[in-house]
């Protein structure tokens, strides 16, 4: 088979004629990007055509030798036309510099009749022009983002790409505050964007090497406008609103084709929404947050080119963060169980507030001291320390409490002096909590890369290296106290503290080589050794016991709830005494050693139409761990050696330049954690009791992805399809024994197969009208989770077990017997989920106006348990619209129906009709200055709820956040271009954003047009 396909790579050959050249702006020398190079015949017939990309250049192929005329064009420029002669001798031509002269009789009108693609598709690189997207007056990316077709921002701040994490944001290709996404979201001015790509960007190993590693991540590459280069452009924005809301934000940037540097400051305590388009204007999230946040980034170059010696390349950033939360939420859960009752229920509800600060920053350099050898290195540091303090209120019941009459809220009816006799019946547990934790961390990493070419066919050898080292520490303090109502079992009190400090460091190195076999294939070879050690330690030490025995007198008050609230969070100042309270039960003592060997094979194909590599990965690994656990009489040092073998492939296919399919697939062992494998119990919280399994065996992952894209250049029309597939043996789930008398949960890892996934999505996007005027997009995700789990439950009153004190006498082997005198019953949870987000948007001059639909919906059904069998419908329609208006005002506005249906608590069964809207006036000279007023969820109808599903339960949560208030901003521009201050360009135009949504002016001009008013 192996041989079947060598031979139908190597006969796709490619066509042997060709003409290379750039274009360029006749009056400002620089390049014209989405020029069409078209390829004739002296009759005109068409032989082939292009267009140039972000640097003017292109490539025109063709089958045969002949005379041939070459024709360029752009609007807003007189069309070129060139004479080209290619013979057997002379089979490659480049043409030079093609310069467009400007055609006045366009150019005078200012405005061009056809509108600018939304989507592009280029190889494997999906790009969005931000020109094409309209979005309010003082927006930053995050608005911009939230409009994409194919991309999703979660109200965490997530951002998925076809499904996939972004995990980073470039500025033209070099990195931006690298590994924080929320940098650019929240800061960059949507002004300075001129595309926005997204890919799968190789890892560093990949780019020099060649060798693919499988490390890509997934990022958003920013594409500046061309006419800020050479100059500052900063941003001042200063806001104040109802409920004591305020923000803040200064930006600053200055590019050229050498170098960046970047410098931001801000603070909100808004969640910082931003309006969101279809997508909805974007809730302030779960909680009440302010942060503070500041950075610096840069990026510089020397001027050398690739092909030149001494090419050096420096960037980095660093950055500060501080943010303080005050969150509230309640949720209501069921978990499947098999015997007994059907499920267990329960409902809580938390308070909390925390703070955090972190200091971080990364820098890289890298250096060719030759055309032939590439230096990279990457340093980086980190700091951050945190507090919290929470109380949380939870209840738990043997039936739906909800289905008593007129039971609206449980927890406060099993907290309440009088409880119901009806809900009393059915409850089996309270418990009020309070706790409190303080950490602080700090870590350096680094990384060398070195890579030498040893002849121009693609033989290479490389090395990299990577070493860390990190120590964190926390402190934490909890108060519980349980409550129990249908067992004799004695009320807890529990008074705990812990201290866990911890200290890793880690180095690796490789060595990779590959060699050229000759006709596009290459074979690859490389070792790597890595080494990691972990010194983590838990003292974990119960302070009630002060309260008995010898020391009571003296500290009585650690004993109770009503006492013990008023000394919480501190400690006895006889350290001799603590020792005497350690609970070295659930205290341990461990270090880690990781040895670890990976030699890889592999073979690789490459042409212009074809992309192929298939390679294996063998990975001896050898972990020591010296474990101390003095309460359960373990002090023991184990050995584990395993081998792993991990294949892959990948194949690429090119149908054109805009048109390819793209197919991975990769298999992977991992092993069950060392401490999983340990025969130990951590009972420190009597209601959620957990132990390790010696038994665990490694689970296998198999993964695989086929994506296909394709774009029409002519009809603006583009479309993606992907497929994703992932299937585990052998996978660890908790199987979890309940004790329906005491509300506890007993859990134990085991290995269980049957766990697979599937998702589908397809996105497709047209211009509709001779001048595409109109445009819709629609964007399509199927998904299938199959999840598999155990649920069993204990029920003395049923149980042929006997008494669960019986079974239990503090040591792992009577919990052991616990799991195996219940059987379990495997529960499988099919989840089909269906969504689609359907856009339909016109855009004029001045003005564009959309409607657009969501619709996300879930059908669970379980093979064990009936009440895991649920269907919920999340829906939501609406409209926008954007106005400006030559005298520089703009106003927008965004309705939407929220719908939800299918949720258990009825309450969230909810219709929110939101309607925000933002009205901005320019003024000054340029139009520098803008004054908006913002209205957030005018008719008070948003909330905050969610719903999450497994195998083995499901919980429905409501957070608090402040979604209704106005905002006054003042925002203030200074763009500074060779020393000289202005902001935007004079004229009738200025009015408009730069490239408009209904009509697009000529790019290469932009130049001498400025930006639009309001920018930022």
């Amino acid at each position: 088979m192996f041989f079947s396909l060598a031979t139908l790579l190597t006969g796709v050959t490619a066509q042997r004629y060709v003409i290379t050249g750039t274009v360029k702006n006749g009056q400002t020398g620089s390049a014209v990007e989405f020029a069409s190079v078209t390829l004739l015949r002296q009759d005109s017939t068409i032989v082939g055509g292009i267009q140039t990309d972000e640097t003017g250049s292109f490539k025109v192929k063709a089958k045969t030798a002949g005379n041939f005329i070459l024709r360029t064009s752009y609007m807003g420029f007189t069309t070129l036309y060139k004479n080209v002669q290619l013979t057997a001798q002379r089979d490659s031509v480049n043409v030079g510099a093609l310069s467009l002269q400007s055609d006045d009789k366009i150019l005078g009108t200012a405005v061009v009749s056809a509108t600018l693609a939304r989507v592009e598709q280029k190889e494997d690189t999906t790009m969005y022009n931000a020109a094409a997207y309209r979005v309010p007056d003082g927006s930053t990316l995050e608005a911009l983002i939230k409009q994409l077709p194919g991309v999703e921002v979660s109200d965490d701040g997530t951002i998925k790409w076809n499904g996939k994490e972004v995990k980073e944001f470039l500025i033209n290709g070099k990195d931006f505050f690298k590994g924080d996404t929320e940098v650019a979201m929240k800061n960059l001015p949507t002004e300075l964007v001129n595309k926005i790509k997204a890919y799968d960007k190789k890892s560093d190993y990949t780019e020099m090497t060649g060798i693919d590693d499988g490390e890509e991540t997934t990022v958003l590459d920013i594409s500046t406008k061309r006419e800020l280069n050479e100059s500052w452009v900063t941003n001042v924005d200063l806001a104040y609103g109802t409920k004591d809301r305020y923000a803040g934000r200064f930006f600053a940037t200055r590019f050229t084709d050498r170098s960046r540097i970047t410098a931001y400051g801000s603070a909100n305590n808004t969640g910082n929404q931003g309006f969101g388009g279809p997508r909805g204007f974007g809730g302030g999230g779960s909680g009440l947050r302010a942060t503070k946040n500041a950075g610096l980034d840069f990026s510089w170059e020397n001027g050398k080119s690739k092909k030149e010696n001494g090419r050096l390349e420096l960037g980095g950033n660093i950055r500060y963060s501080h943010s303080g939360s005050d969150n509230v939420s309640t949720s209501s859960s069921e978990t499947f169980l098999t015997t007994g009752s059907t499920s267990s229920f329960s409902n809580s509800w938390s308070k909390s507030k925390s703070g955090s600060t972190n200091v971080n920053g990364g820098f890289r350099v890298q250096w060719s001291p030759d055309t032939l050898t590439k230096i990279t290195f990457r340093p980086s540091f980190s700091y951050s320390e945190s507090d919290s303090r929470s109380t949380n209120m939870s209840g738990t019941f043997n039936d739906d409490p909800y289905a008593i009459e007129g039971m609206y809220s449980p927890l406060d009816s099993i907290f309440a002096a009088t409880i119901n006799p009806q809900l009393e019946a059915i409850a089996v547990n309270r418990n009020n909590r309070l706790s409190m934790s303080d950490s602080r961390s700090s870590s350096f990493d680094a990384s060398l890369n070195i890579m030498r070419r040893l002849n121009n066919k693609g033989r290479n050898v490389s090395l990299q290296a990577n070493g860390g080292y990190s120590q964190s520490k926390s402190h934490s303090y909890s108060l519980s106290e349980i409550k129990y109502f249908s067992t004799e079992r004695q009320n807890s009190f529990l008074n705990q503290y812990s201290y866990n400090p911890s200290k890793n460091h880690n180095y690796s190195i490789r060595l990779g080589y590959v060699e050229p076999l000759g006709k596009q294939w290459f074979g690859e070879a490389g070792y790597k050794f890595s080494y990691r050690y972990s010194d983590s330690d838990r003292s974990r030490y119960n302070l009630d016991s002060l309260a008995s025995g010898k020391f009571g007198d003296e500290y009585d008050a650690w004993g109770s709830w009503e006492t013990a609230y008023a000394l919480f969070g501190t400690l006895p100042t006889d350290r001799e005494l603590m020792e005497k309270v350690r609970d070295d039960y659930n205290s341990q003592y461990a270090t880690y050693k990781y040895f670890n060997h990976t030699a890889n094979i592999g073979v690789r194909y490459n042409t212009e139409t074809i992309r192929f590599n298939a390679g294996v990965d063998f990975n001896p690994e050898r972990t020591e761990m010296s474990y101390m656990r003095p309460g359960q009489h373990i002090d023991t040092l184990i050995t584990r050696t395993v081998f792993k073998v991990s294949p892959q492939i990948r194949m690429r296919y090119r149908f054109s330049k805009t048109t390819q399919l793209d197919i991975r697939y990769r298999g992977s062992s991992s092993q069950p954690s060392m401490t999983d494998l340990l025969a130990v119990v951590d009972d420190s919280d009597p209601l959620n009791v957990s132990m390790g399994n010696p038994g665990l065996k490694p689970s296998w992952t198999n993964n695989l992805r086929i994506f296909y894209n394709s774009y029409n250049p002519d009809k603006q029309q583009g479309m993606m399809a992907g497929l994703n597939f992932s299937q585990v043996s052998n996978s660890i789930s908790s199987r979890m024994v309940y004790d329906q008398s005491t509300g506890a949960r007993y859990t134990r890892p085991e290995n269980i197969s049957g766990n697979w996934n599937s998702n589908a999505n397809f996105m497709f996007n047209t211009g509709l009208g001779y001048q595409k005027l109109f445009t819709i997009s629609t964007f399509t995700r199927l998904s299938y989770n199959n999840q598999v789990g155990y649920v069993s439950n204990y029920n003395s009153g049923n149980s042929s077990t006997g008494n669960l004190s019986e079974l239990l006498d503090g040591t792992y082997d009577g919990y052991n017997r616990l799991f195996n005198s219940i059987s379990s019953t495997k529960n499988t949870t099919r989840t089909l989920g269906v969504g689609e987000n359907l856009n339909l948007a016109y855009r004029a001059s001045w003005f564009d106006i959309g409607v657009f639909g969501s619709l996300d919906y879930q059908h669970a059904r379980a093979t064990a348990q009936d009440r895991a069998n649920m269907d919920t419908w999340n829906f939501a329609y609406g409209a926008n619209a954007n106005f400006n208006f030559d005298w520089g005002m703009s106003i927008s506005t965004d309705i939407r129906m929220n719908s939800r249906r299918g949720y258990s608590d009825a309450s969230m069964n909810t219709n929110e009709f939101l309607w925000n809207a933002q009205i901005a006036q320019s003024f000054l000279k340029g139009r520098a200055a803008t004054i908006s007023l913002q209205f957030y969820d005018i008719l008070h109808k948003q909330s905050n709820v969610s719903r999450t599903i497994s195998a083995t339960m499901r919980r429905d949560s409501w957070n608090n956040a402040i979604n209704s208030y106005i905002m006054l901003h003042f925002i203030y521009k200074l763009n500074i271009f060779g020393g000289k201050s202005q902001s935007s360009t004079s004229g009738k135009g200025q009015g408009r954003r730069e490239g408009g949504n209904g009509s697009m002016r000529a790019m290469p001009m932009m130049r001498s047009m400025g930006g639009g008013h309001g920018g930022f």
